[in-house]
């Protein structure tokens, strides 16, 4: 989703080096690119909006209804209005009116590029439409007060296409000026209290004024990709794998610059911070919305921080805070019926609409279920929140903090195949939390059938890896377990339980017996016998050596061992550390017994040789034994 964000390396710095070259050249219009005294001025003139009266969702429906476009008031808690309208692009929301765009915005070449729509934000009722055409195709568009900004793309021949910023009355549709941009290769614009901001060709952002199209500055990129411009109360701002806040420091924008922000987050995350406004396709409701990082700024004179020190990743059903140092997880809510098809960060809380209809919102801090509401019977296709500073008075005191446990377990058994990274991590979290309620987790979980191998791998690493000594009793149950075919009860998995009680060490000697018990058993797997007889060494379980013998007694000659002796060798290994001078005898003959499984016959050789004692004993073999 990041096609404009590919440069790294030498080709970031080739374009970044291009850049600055064409912003030096005197009739270059980014000659002014990067002049910090032209941003600060411009940032200067852009004043943060007030909150909106009402705190409303606009919901894209689907369903047996047709297409409509609604509004919800969160507040009342009550479906303001309905129309009929077939919405192609998200919708934004103004003062007044609302802007979406209609079918056919598909570009040159397509029967229709369609319209944008603008319509009465107490009514739903189209008051304008401004179709597009034929050699236009819109790019973006964004209301701030009485004004629509729209960016299109023109061509005009077989040259390059050519890139422009229209303003038109929020309430007519009607055009109030016109300004040509300097590149075709052009991006949706954000607006902010009289100030718009539009990037061009992924380096730069251009900055108007709203009231008369003049160019007031424009800010450079040097070190990461511009893909995006996003208004905010705290600011304007840009970037694609990290985020800029516009202003003096970062007119000439570096990672290094003090407005730059990124968080550390988990692997599963893709740190994408806002959709890539080049790419007229991400203006549509789509997975993108379903899959993203949310986050919130607080602004300490030039410095931005994550407000809270949090940022928010919504992953289709799954919501989860991660601080934004460490990396930790905070907390995790799982919606279990749907997928969350839009959300957004308030600052106060965290809202989602779901596809069956459902309204939901999130304590920011603990995660807690603040807000719901839901419209039965209805599908919804999209949706967009104009509801800064919304939030229930007094629900977060009132609501519980979802259980971390419980919603990291539903996340790995959750039958759905979309999340396999997801589900990977949510395992490692899992293993990370203290207690014993966890260690019964894992065992539950490495014990169910359909798990995914990378996930099961995953699961037994974490168990052995808690090395949990006030577990013994939980991991004694567990290994009692045995196969009932009758009762079509499959066995126990021995092999990772051994490899939890082997790093325990002498801890877990009192489990000897039970894990020994399944040597004896025709269901224990060649692995899990080899993991068995290391544990045994491990605790120190001398106790065990008669199931040991026993094993390489009736498997010493067994064909199936002949092309993988490792569970023999294991089992041999066990019975030389924890056994006695007869031992050494009972191996001496295996050694030499020309029926024993070839690969043991040899490591015996090389094992008895290696450990014969200087004076006494056995004599080792010689070497025809293992022929």
């Amino acid at each position: 989703m990041r096609g404009s964000a590919r440069t790294t390396g030498v080709g970031r710095a080739l374009v970044a080096f291009g850049a600055l070259g064409l912003a030096a050249c005197a009739t270059s219009p980014f000659q002014r690119a990067g002049n910090a005294d032209d941003v600060a001025a411009a940032v200067a003139r852009s004043q943060a909006p007030g909150p909106p009266s009402r705190s409303l969702v606009f919901l894209v429906l689907a369903g047996s209804g047709g297409p409509r476009l609604a509004a919800y008031d969160l507040g009342a808690s009550k479906l303001l209005w309905t129309q009929p309208a077939d919405v192609t692009t998200r919708v934004e929301a103004g003062t007044s009116v609302l802007v979406h765009g209609t079918q056919g915005l598909g570009g040159p070449g397509s029967p229709s590029n369609g319209a944008v729509v603008g319509r009465d934000i107490g009514t739903g009722a189209v008051l304008w439409q401004r179709a597009m055409q034929p050699k236009e195709r819109l790019f973006g568009y964004a209301v701030d007060g009485d004004a629509v900004f729209l960016v299109v793309q023109t061509r005009g021949g077989p040259g390059r296409p050519t890139g422009a910023l229209l303003a038109l009355d929020a309430r007519t549709g009607i055009e109030r000026w016109h300004r040509e941009l300097p590149s075709g290769r052009v991006a949706a614009p954000a607006a902010r209290g009289g100030l718009l901001a539009v990037p061009l060709d992924s380096q730069y952002v251009l900055l108007f004024d709203a009231g008369s199209g003049t160019e007031l500055g424009q800010a450079l990129s040097t070190e990461e990709a511009a893909t995006f411009v996003r208004a905010l109360p705290e600011g304007i701002f840009y970037g694609s794998r990290g985020l800029f806040l516009l202003g003096r420091g970062t007119a000439r924008g570096t990672r290094h610059s003090t407005g730059y922000l990124s968080a550390r987050l988990p692997d599963f995350v893709r740190p994408v911070y806002w959709y890539d406004l080049y790419r007229p396709e991400q203006s549509e409701y789509s997975a993108i919305d379903r899959n993203r990082i949310l986050w919130r700024i607080t602004v300490d004179g030039d410095r931005p921080q994550f407000r809270d020190g949090l940022a928010f990743v919504h992953d289709y059903r799954f919501f989860f805070a991660f601080d934004v140092g460490s990396g930790a997880l905070r907390w995790v809510y799982d919606s279990p019926n749907s997928d969350a098809v839009a959300s957004a960060d308030t600052g106060r809380a965290i809202l989602f609409v779901t596809a069956d209809g459902e309204i939901g919102g999130l304590d920011p801090i603990t995660g807690a279920r603040i807000y719901e509401a839901h419209l039965p019977g209805e599908v919804v296709r999209g949706a967009t929140f104009d509801a800064e500073g919304f939030a229930p008075m007094g629900a977060a005191a009132a609501s519980k903090p979802p259980d971390m446990l419980a919603t990291l377990t539903a996340i790995i058994a959750d039958p759905d195949q979309r999340f396999p990274a997801l589900k990977l991590f949510a395992i490692e979290e899992l293993g990370r939390q203290p207690g014993r309620a966890v260690t019964a987790k894992l065992i539950d979980i490495i014990g169910k059938e359909g798990l995914a191998p990378l996930a099961y791998q995953k699961a037994g690493e974490m168990l052995v890896a808690r090395r949990d000594a006030g577990s013994l009793d939980l991991l004694a149950a567990a290994l009692r377990m045995h196969a009932d075919f009758a009762a079509k009860r499959s066995p126990p998995p021995v092999e990772i339980l051994a490899r939890a009680v082997g790093a325990l060490g002498p801890l877990a000697r009192s489990l000897a017996p039970d894990l020994a018990a399944h040597l004896r058993l025709p269901e224990t797997s060649p692995a899990a016998s080899a993991e068995i007889a290391r544990a045994l060494v491990a605790i120190g379980a001398r106790g065990s050596l008669p199931a040991l013998r026993d094993f390489l007694a009736v498997y010493r000659a067994d064909t199936s061992y002949e092309r993988d002796p490792t569970a023999l060798v294991a089992a041999a290994e066990a019975v030389l550390k924890l056994g006695g001078p007869a031992d050494r005898v009972l191996l001496l003959f295996l050694a030499e017994e020309p029926h024993t499984a070839t690969g043991l016959r040899t490591h015996l050789v090389r094992a008895l040789g290696d450990t014969a004692p200087r004076a006494g004993g056995p004599t080792p073999p010689t070497a025809s034994a293992g022929e």
